[in-house]
């Protein structure tokens, strides 16, 4: 038996879990930050220019093969084993085809900062659904981070309310994908993954991604008369915003627990609303403000702490 991040709680007990990321995480996360961060106005830039399906189609076939032909090159193994198949049809069905319509679908609605802030309520997610699904106990402080949370998502949607109701709306779809991105951190903790992070986030893409694929493919002639700067936003996208920061992410999640390195990521809205800012001129005020640190918050209030006790075994 496991709980949801992935722990054993069956058996001897394992060995004590990692609570910070070594040396060689704190790069992979500096990295991981400014990749996904500067990459939320990036994204709306290419959304707003692409049709949706097609331009996530392109998002999935290109880092597919790009990933692929990444861990061929370097002699990595690309054969999935048959116990592997299910988690990356799941974990890419998730990422890749729900994450990926939905944060390009948010960006659309409403800014690429309050989108981030949504995107970043997956850990809220992760021990909602280890307390209704997988015998988590939560205490009162886990529930007020639950509320501090979503009272950021609140405060973002009041805001957004005010102008027009595309606002909110954004936000309710990316929370939507936030708990997808949830499911998949959770599974990815569960497989025994025998292949590379590199060869995992290639067939995630292209067997999770395989509906959008699909549903992209009959509108890839409305591609006509695309800009240069929308053809370096989606290149960009690809690259940094999807494989670089996937692999990176994977590689962090294979390092620690997932609520280390949930905590670790809590920076990235930060940059994505500064970034939303800069690039975009985006509103960055006393709201945005308030909602992150609403955010930082709660999420650091319901992950769950080293040495925290372990739920007693059956029959105990």
């Amino acid at each position: 038996m496991t709980d949801a991040t992935g722990r054993h709680l069956d058996g001897p007990d394992p060995a004590p879990e990692p609570t910070r990321l070594p040396t060689r995480g704190l790069l992979l996360l500096g990295l991981l930050t400014l990749a996904w961060g500067v990459n939320w106005p990036i994204l709306k830039i290419a959304s707003m220019g692409l049709p949706l399906l097609p331009f996530r189609a392109i998002c999935v076939l290109s880092v597919g093969v790009l990933m692929l032909t990444i861990a061929a090159a370097n002699r990595e193994r690309l054969r999935m084993p048959r116990d592997n198949w299910i988690g990356v049809g799941v974990v890419g069905f998730c990422n890749m085809t729900v994450w990926f319509i939905c944060s390009a679908l948010a960006v659309r609605l409403t800014t690429s900062g309050h989108t981030a802030i949504a995107a970043y309520t997956m850990p809220l997610y992760v021990f909602l659904i280890g307390t209704l699904f997988l015998g988590e106990r939560p205490t009162p402080g886990k529930w007020l981070g639950l509320a501090l949370g979503l009272g950021a998502i609140a405060l973002l949607a009041a805001r957004d309310l005010e102008a027009t109701y595309r606002g909110w709306l954004g936000l309710a779809v990316m929370s939507g994908g936030a708990v997808f991105w949830a499911l998949s951190s959770i599974v990815v903790k569960r497989v025994r993954w025998q292949v590379s992070a590199t060869a995992v986030v290639g067939w995630q893409a292209l067997i999770g991604g395989l509906p959008v694929i699909v549903a992209g493919a009959v509108q890839f002639q409305d591609l006509r008369g695309t800009t240069w700067e929308v053809l370096l936003a989606t290149a960009y996208v690809i690259v940094v915003g999807i494989a670089l920061a996937h692999w990176l992410y994977f590689k962090i999640l294979q390092l620690v627990p997932v609520w280390v390195a949930s905590l670790s990521t809590l920076a990235i809205p930060a940059v994505g609303l500064v970034s939303g800012a800069v690039v975009l001129d985006e509103p960055l005020g006393w709201v945005e403000v308030v909602a992150l640190f609403l955010l930082v918050g709660g999420v650091s209030t319901v992950l769950p702490r080293p040495g925290a006790s372990r739920p007693p075994r059956p029959g105990s």
